[in-house]
C-alpha cells in the first residue's frame, strides 16, 4: 500500500475515534437545555412572587413570599453552577477533539494531555450532575414544605 492510502486510512481511524467525544457533546447539549428549562422555570416562579410580594400588606404571606424566594435563589444557584460545569466539561471535550487531529496531523505524542483532558472534562461532568442533583433535593424539599402550593386551594 502506498503512504497516501496509509494516511487515509489512519485519519479514518482518528475520525472514528473522535465520533465518541461528539456524542457526549450532544448529551452534555441536551443536559443544558433540560438546565435552561429548570432556570426559566426558577426564574418565571420568582418574578411571579416578587409581584405579589410588591402588592401583599399581609406581613406573615410576605415572609412566607420571602422565604420561598430564598428557596429559589439557593435553587438558581445550583443550576448556574451545573451549567457552568457542564459548558466547561463540552469545551475539555471539544479540546479532545481537537487534540486527537492534531496528534494525528502532527505527528505528536498527546496521549496523555487528551487523557487529563478526557478525565477533567469527566470530573466537571460529574461536578455538574451533583449540582443539578442538589437542585432537584431543594425542589423537592421546597414542595415538601408546601411553600409552592401555599396559594392553591385544595378544595378547587
Amino acid at each position: 500500500m502506498n503512504n497516501e492510502v496509509i494516511n487515509i486510512l489512519t485519519m479514518a481511524k482518528v475520525i472514528q475515534t473522535a465520533v465518541a467525544p461528539v456524542f457526549l457533546i450532544t448529551g452534555i447539549a441536551a443536559t443544558l437545555g433540560v438546565l435552561s428549562n429548570r432556570l426559566a422555570r426558577i426564574t418565571d416562579r420568582a418574578r411571579q412572587l416578587e409581584r405579589r410580594l410588591k402588592v401583599s400588606t399581609d406581613e406573615d404571606f410576605n415572609t412566607s413570599l420571602a422565604t420561598e424566594l430564598r428557596a429559589l435563589l439557593k435553587r438558581s444557584r445550583c443550576i448556574h453552577i451545573a451549567f457552568s460545569l457542564s459548558v466547561l466539561s463540552a469545551l475539555l471535550v471539544c479540546a479532545v477533539v481537537m487534540l486527537l487531529f492534531l496528534s494525528h496531523i502532527q505527528s505528536v505524542n498527546l496521549g496523555v494531555t487528551i487523557a487529563c483532558c478526557f478525565v477533567a472534562a469527566m470530573a466537571l461532568l460529574i461536578c455538574a450532575f451533583m449540582s443539578l442533583l442538589g437542585e432537584v433535593f431543594l425542589a423537592t424539599r421546597s414542595m415538601r414544605r408546601g411553600m409552592i402550593f401555599a396559594d392553591i386551594d385544595i378544595n378547587d
